[in-house]
């Protein structure tokens, strides 16, 4: 499965994976705490929160009433970091994963510091470890519905 369609006489506006299992499991992009970062990703951009007083980046989101409220703002994070962790799927623990595997699943620390979960694309598990230099690339999976992934910086 590639990861971003495009029409077939080339360049033009990513397209949605029209083949998505019926059990994939999607997420609510119109939370009102994580609705920014969804947006972001339908934009191409990673969206993390920083602390206005702190300067502190937080993940995974927290709403609007945190530590009273208005001191986080949903920034755009530079999209690069390292591999801090991850594992290599075989088995499918949903039916909708089966053909992706295996994959190699990762806890990617951003170079601003939070951690965020992912999978990696366009590269094989062999070439996969701690410490590795990764960057964001976008997944359309539906037209609202946009999930960051990561590939190799090489």
């Amino acid at each position: 499965m590639s990861e971003v369609r495009r029409p077939e006489s080339g360049g033009g506006p990513d397209r949605p994976i029209g083949d998505l299992h019926p059990d994939y499991p999607l997420p609510d992009v119109d939370h009102p705490v994580t609705r920014p970062f969804w947006d972001g990703c339908r934009e191409r951009r990673l969206r993390v929160q920083r602390d206005r007083e702190t300067g502190a980046f937080h993940w995974p989101p927290k709403p609007a009433t945190w530590k009273g409220g208005g001191r986080l703002e949903w920034v755009d994070a530079k999209g690069t970091g390292t591999i801090y962790t991850w594992v290599l799927g075989r088995e499918p623990f949903l039916p909708a994963f089966k053909d992706l595997l295996p994959l190699a699943m990762v806890v990617v620390e951003l170079d601003e510091g939070p951690r965020l979960v992912g999978y990696m694309v366009g590269c094989t598990p062999d070439e996969v470890a701690i410490g590795k230099r990764v960057r964001v690339v976008f997944k359309p999976l539906t037209e609202r519905v946009v999930l960051p992934v990561w590939e190799l910086v090489r």
